[in-house]
Parts: C-alpha cells; sequence; structure tokens
C-alpha cells in the first residue's frame, strides 16, 4: 500500500488537547489490576499446566471458558433494552447467467464472481436500540473467536457511556462461525453474549475476509434503517486501542448534517495482481490500468451520519470488491466525498517502537493498530492511573 503525504489538522482540538477526566463507570482499576495479575501468573505457571512439548493454544481458548460456562449455564442473562433475533429462510444462488468465469482463478476468486450480486442477508441477532440522543456509535468488526478482544474492548475504551457529556454506543459486527470455542458451538454462545451485553449485529453468512464487504452493507443498511440517530461512527477493527476522547473532541467541531470521512487514507494506486498477494484483485474484478480511488484504511476511521446515510445508497449501486476498504473508496468517489487524512489514525503503527510505552503517546494520537488484549487493557490502566501529561509530553 502507498500511503499519500500527511495533511494534517490544526494543532488545536484536534490532537493537541488538555486532558479532562472521564468517569468510566464500569472500567473498574481492581478489575484491571486483577486482569494483570492473572495473565502474570499464567505465564509463570504455564509449563505446570501445559506440557513443553505441547503448542500452548492461543489466547482466547485459555481465557474463554469461565465467561461462557457462566452465561451458558444461567441461560437467564438479559441486556437493559433486550435484543432479539431474527430467522428467516434466504437463499442466494449463484448467477448462472454471468459471464464465463475463468478456470485459472483461484477457487475463492470463482465463488466471489458467482455470487456478487448477493448483497442483503438475514440479521441473526440485533444489539439493544439505539437511543435518540446517541452521539457516537463504536462499531467493531470482530469474529466470533474474538471473545477475548470483545471482553477487553467492553473493558477500556468501549465501555464508556458517556464521553464529556456525550452518549456513546458500541457494536460488534459479525458473521456466522464454524469455528469451535472451547468445544461449545459458536452461535450458541454468541447467542448468549448477545443477551448478556446486548451490543452483538450478527448477518447469516460466512465470517470470512471475502465477506467483509456484505459487512460493510449490512452495517450500513442497519444504520440507515435502525440506528441513523447516532450523530456520528467510528467503525474498525477488534485489535485497535481507541482514544475515544479525542474522537469526541476532533468531532465537536463537526456537524452530523455535514459529510464527514476522517482516517488514514491511501492515495490513488494500482491494484495488486500478485496472486500470493492477500490483497490480490484480478482483472476479472477489478479492470486493468483503472487506478483505485483514495480509500481508507479499514483499521478505523470516523463518518458523520450524512456520509453513513449517502454510503448506504452508494453501496447498493458499485459492484462489490473483495477488498472493504477499496469497496468504500469506490462508494465514497460516487458521492463525491471529500476524504481527510489524519495522522492520529495510526493504523501502520509507528516506528519508534519506545513510544509505544508511554501512556502520554496514547493521550495524543486518535487509535492503534494491532493490540493484544492485555496491552490494551495495561495500557488503559496507566492512562486513566498516570497523571497529565505536560508540554513534554509524547503527542502528535
Amino acid at each position: 500500500m502507498v500511503a499519500d503525504r500527511l495533511l494534517l489538522p490544526a494543532p488545536s482540538a484536534s490532537v493537541k488537547m488538555t486532558r479532562t477526566r472521564v468517569q468510566y463507570p464500569r472500567c473498574s482499576l481492581v478489575s484491571a489490576v486483577a486482569v494483570i495479575l492473572c495473565y502474570l501468573m499464567l505465564k509463570m505457571y504455564h509449563h505446570l499446566v501445559v506440557p513443553l512439548d505441547s503448542k500452548s493454544p492461543p489466547f482466547h481458548q485459555i481465557h474463554t471458558r469461565p465467561f461462557w460456562s457462566n452465561i451458558s449455564r444461567s441461560g437467564t442473562a438479559s441486556p437493559p433494552a433486550g435484543p432479539y433475533t431474527v430467522q428467516e429462510n434466504f437463499t442466494c444462488s449463484a448467477n448462472d447467467s454471468a459471464e464465463v468465469i475463468p478456470s485459472h482463478l483461484p477457487q475463492s476468486y470463482q465463488e466471489f464472481l458467482r455470487y456478487r450480486h448477493c448483497r442483503a442477508f438475514p440479521i441473526l441477532l440485533t444489539p439493544s436500540p439505539c437511543e435518540d440522543d446517541l452521539y457516537l456509535l463504536l462499531a467493531v468488526k470482530s469474529t466470533a473467536v474474538n471473545v477475548d478482544r470483545r471482553a477487553a474492548l467492553r473493558d477500556t475504551w468501549g465501555c464508556a457511556g458517556r464521553i464529556q457529556g456525550h452518549k456513546v454506543k458500541l457494536v460488534f459486527l459479525m458473521g456466522r462461525s464454524h469455528d469451535k470455542v472451547q468445544d461449545h458451538d459458536p452461535q450458541q454462545l454468541l447467542q448468549s453474549e448477545s443477551r448478556h451485553y446486548g451490543d452483538i449485529l450478527q448477518w447469516d453468512f460466512a465470517d470470512i475476509f471475502f465477506n467483509l464487504p456484505r459487512k460493510e452493507v449490512g452495517f450500513l443498511s442497519w444504520f440507515s434503517r435502525k440506528c441513523s440517530s447516532a450523530q456520528f461512527v467510528f467503525k474498525g477493527d477488534d485489535d485497535m486501542f481507541v482514544n475515544t476522547e479525542n474522537l469526541v473532541e476532533f468531532l465537536t467541531a463537526h456537524k452530523p448534517e455535514n459529510h464527514l470521512f476522517a482516517g488514514f487514507i491511501h492515495s490513488p494506486e494500482m491494484p495488486i495482481r500478485d496472486r500470493s498477494s492477500k490483497y490480490f484483485v484480478p482483472v476479472e474484478i477489478y479492470p486493468e490500468g483503472k487506478l483505485y480511488p483514495p480509500f481508507p484504511s479499514g483499521g478505523g476511521y470516523l463518518m458523520s451520519r450524512q456520509t453513513m446515510l449517502g454510503l448506504d445508497v452508494a453501496a447498493q449501486k458499485v459492484k462489490l470488491l473483495p477488498l472493504d476498504d477499496v469497496f468504500l473508496g469506490l462508494c465514497l468517489q460516487q458521492m463525491g466525498v471529500k476524504l481527510t487524512h489524519h495522522r492520529g489514525f495510526l493504523t501502520f503503527g509507528i516506528d519508534n517502537k519506545n513510544d509505544l510505552k508511554h501512556p502520554c503517546f496514547y493521550r495524543g494520537i486518535m487509535l492503534m493498530h494491532k493490540m493484544s488484549p492485555v496491552e490494551l487493557r495495561v495500557m488503559w490502566l496507566l492512562m486513566q492511573d498516570s497523571p497529565p501529561c505536560g508540554s513534554s509530553g509524547k503527542t502528535l
């Protein structure tokens, strides 16, 4: 990917800000310390539990059993506003009238072309309703097995009901998964998680890379019908650190009825034709010699209500691509919306790794990509408990 030059906002409210202590009702200092201590003890005594010659299970397989066992056994937990499930008989057939699909393409790309026209899928799980005074909707892409990531987000930057007086809501965007979680059926567990938290929006399609554009289309449609009261939307991945205070402060200079799309923006570039690349797009899907329009890094970006509603219309007209961020760029191009590059969206990390250990660094950014749940919890705790950053603090 070729990044364009940094179009920096004025170093006032956008980036350098005077910190205001925010109360996070469910982000308990005690619980955060307990998580860290448990993790350290697990590291110390790991060899007593898992044989040295065996492959250690991933983090989500170690830490999910108590959570799932508790809410699955009770079966009585209910969210504040009661999410519900929608079961419908639905089939999207292959497009037999389409042009002949070249057999030289990888099977996954052949299947993508056969079902490229399929956009609307039934909703299986819905979150609690959006309130009329909702300011910022946090929409996070996740999958069933990432239980630990969702738990970390709920306990850190996704837990605040209000930030600087503005109401904030968290929603996880998911498809169907066949990967078992601690030998449990993932769909049953997601239903339990949905009853417990009321923050899952799930569609009836496979949760795979090629279906990320369908997740985009489904989210835009749901927003227009069920959550258009939200003035702004942040959309990102479940391995992000997000400074929600900075997001809100940045948004105060904008109006929801105007177009806004801000994030890490790629300048126009040629599609990748290397078949070994994850981002390979053949000419049968995107024509030869045509550049991608400016498009966001999918790690995280901000949108206004006006832009979301316009994207819902455009997403029904633009042909689906395997790459959801490029698909979004094509929709924005059709709308004529200007994309704003902001250097505080660190979707590709930073060069100076020492800054990653400094709480003041995180106070001066919008988001940071690729953080483990433990790293996220530790840094969130340090940010809440450390003294204010001075003029020499790590800010962007």
